[in-house]
């Protein structure tokens, strides 16, 4: 099986590669790192992973003993990719990073979050 990260180049994203790369260390799985864009966003999208950020992933996986895929995806709707593509490649555990939401009507969590946590065919790791 496998442990899929939802990787954005942010501290939150290396916050969940760190953490998706200690469970699969533990069980002897690969992980699967995507970077899930939105369709039509920009080149400069903060969230989009470039060239150094894969080489950065590839690198920690490697120097852990990990075999790691890295993969970007378009989708219009990026709970559905991260869905589609933990049933598609049978993931056992999907990482998945928070970042703090400053309204109280987010319910602690941000509705791509939610959705995840309530769509996903495996186990969730928030971090």
């Amino acid at each position: 099986m496998t442990v899929l990260v939802g990787f954005i180049p942010t501290p939150i994203g290396h916050r969940a590669l760190d953490a998706a790369l200690q469970e699969a260390a533990r069980t002897a799985e690969p992980i699967l790192a995507v970077n899930v864009l939105r369709q039509g966003s920009s080149q400069d999208d903060p969230r989009r992973a470039g060239d150094n950020d894969f080489a950065y992933v590839k690198e920690k996986a490697r120097s852990a003993g990990i075999r790691c895929e890295i993969r970007t995806v378009e989708a219009e709707d990026v709970t559905s990719a991260l869905v589609d593509l933990a049933a598609s490649e049978k993931v056992r555990l999907l990482v998945i990073g928070l970042r703090r939401e400053k309204s109280v009507a987010r319910h602690l969590m941000g509705a791509t979050s939610q959705s995840l946590l309530l769509a996903a065919p495996c186990d969730v790791l928030t971090v």
